[in-house]
């Protein structure tokens, strides 16, 4: 039996955060409390994520009794608005900035491995997720784990779909795997601070679900998809600007980017060979044009760079730049053909500052352009997923359902049509929610 949880009073909600606050973690492991300002903090923070939790409907216990807690929802499920706001009140006061500093810094430097949420996400594959499980203090010891638990692997039954759950704790971790769970990714955050990322299978789930497959397939694809570009590296430069009409559309594209970022702090992704970058960061305060593959960097180092330009390696769709770093983000080409590109503009969105401006050229798509369909068609059989295809009015759609208003754009003729836009941030008080 379960049931939903709608309300809890004042003392109730403590004790899901005592739950939390009164962990005592092994030698040498710190966990979330790490993080936070003592035990107290922990509590508070847990009490706020409950509630928020309650006002979003995700929250469930195993009876009326309230021995257990678990919060579940879907994937798919966006974060309600105030509920984000209940939860960030949880903050301020309870943690240390010194030491969320401390692990961010460590993040940067030496990149946890990716949780296996983020890997279910970037294969498309919904799932259900469990961001807390608690039972009381009154009834732990009691067998109240199970059942709680039960709740969360019952709707993974019925929905046919893994249930993920992260924890920082190793014996939080082995109790999980005992009552059914298994693990499958280790975050390591900071000494003593991992992330154990946990997942229930039920028997009937359907085998590309199956962590063992979703995995390969992950580190497949991630690997394609850099082997890919690195192949294209040598050649990159040609197939851009080799027709006089590309050639022309990038020379004039080239100057309405000047004008953008001029004086400016400017990040480039996708940066390719970087023809962007050595033809527009002459003119920013300082550049920073990043790739996913090594051989296209390579490319770019080469020939004359302006000394205000450098290159770096990075992931679009989880960058390692601090929030609200730059004035202006490019990316030119690349979100057609990035595999998660609502994850890309996300992290475009946070590393921007409220008053930033996202420069976004890419090809569109016309049902009737026969040369551009033929490119697309060469461009697949050499391994380049066009992960979407948009017109005019879809590419528009895209940017401004996830947060961005194009307030300048301009369609240049080229073998594939290239639309032009400079957008701003929709509302910067939302941009990190």
């Amino acid at each position: 039996m379960s049931i939903k949880v709608y309300a809890l009073s004042d003392e109730e909600v403590r004790k899901i955060g005592d739950a939390f606050g009164d962990y005592g973690y092994g030698d040498g492991e710190y966990g979330m409390a790490y993080l936070s300002k003592g035990s107290k903090g922990v509590s508070d923070y847990i009490s706020a994520f409950a509630r928020s939790m309650i006002m979003e409907g995700c929250l469930y216990s195993t009876s009326e009794n309230h021995e257990g807690f678990i919060a579940m929802k879907h994937s798919d499920k966006k974060t309600d608005i105030s509920a984000g706001y209940e939860l960030l009140k949880g903050i301020p006061g309870n943690f240390s900035v010194g030491k969320l500093g401390s692990v961010a810094i460590a993040c940067i430097k030496n990149k946890p491995e990716k949780s296996y949420a983020s890997m279910l996400k970037k294969l498309k594959i919904r799932y259900i997720y469990v961001s807390m499980v608690a039972v009381v203090k009154e009834y732990q010891g009691q067998g109240f784990m199970r059942p709680t638990l039960e709740i969360a692997f019952e709707a993974g039954r019925k929905h046919g779909l893994p249930v993920v759950l992260e924890t920082d704790a190793i014996v939080k971790r082995d109790k999980y795997m005992h009552l059914g769970m298994k693990c499958v990714t280790t975050q390591h955050l900071s000494d003593g601070v991992e992330l154990y990322s946990l997942v229930y299978e039920a028997d009937d789930l359907p085998e590309e679900y199956k962590s063992e497959n979703v995995i390969e397939r992950y580190r497949s694809v991630t690997a394609q998809n850099k082997d890919v570009w690195d192949r294209f590296a040598p050649v990159y430069k040609f197939f851009v600007t080799g027709s006089p009409s590309n050639k022309k559309a990038y020379k004039d594209m080239y100057k309405r980017i000047r004008k953008v970022v001029a004086d400016k702090e400017v990040l480039e992704l996708a940066t390719g060979p970087g023809l962007i970058a050595k033809e527009v960061a002459g003119f920013t305060k300082s550049m920073i044009a990043t790739d996913f593959s090594e051989k296209m960097l390579e490319q770019a180092k080469q020939g004359l760079n302006p000394p205000n330009l450098t290159y770096e390696q990075a992931d679009a769709s989880d960058l390692k730049y601090d929030d609200d770093s730059f004035d202006i983000v490019i990316i030119a080409n690349a979100l057609h053909i990035v595999p998660d590109p609502q994850a890309v503009l996300s992290e475009i969105k946070r590393v921007l500052r409220p008053d930033g401006v996202l420069i976004a050229p890419n090809f569109i798509h016309t049902n009737d352009n026969k040369i551009s369909n033929m490119m697309s068609g060469i461009l697949s059989k050499a391994g380049v997923v066009f992960e979407v295809e948009w017109d005019e009015k879809g590419y528009m759609e895209f940017l401004e359902t996830n947060g961005f208003r194009v307030v300048n754009s301009y369609v240049f003729k080229a073998v594939i049509p290239m639309m032009y836009t400079e957008n701003t941030i929709t509302n910067s008080g939302e941009k990190n929610e």
